[in-house]
């Protein structure tokens, strides 16, 4: 496990596989544990961007989740969540 340089903890990094419904919609499933740790909630309106990652470790997309439900209430607490 790497450290996270920002807040000297683990770094943990998630994997997962964009999937597509019967109407041609996008989406993901992600595992209980992230959903529980970053505090998420069913219904929460989450926005993700997908950027290239480039590097020597790295030759796949790289999909940045943002919950906007979390951002308007106060279970928000001012802190950065990579995903």
């Amino acid at each position: 496990m790497r450290t996270n340089p920002k807040r000297g903890e683990p770094l943990t990094i998630w994997s997962t596989k964009v999937l597509e419904n019967e109407d041609g919609e996008l989406f993901i499933n992600l595992p209980d544990e992230l959903v529980e740790s970053l505090n998420w909630k069913s219904g929460d309106e989450v926005e993700w961007d997908e950027s290239l990652a480039l590097g020597d470790n790295f030759d796949d997309n790289i999909l940045t989740l943002r919950n906007l439900t979390q951002e308007k209430d106060d279970r928000f607490s001012g802190h950065e969540y990579e995903g």
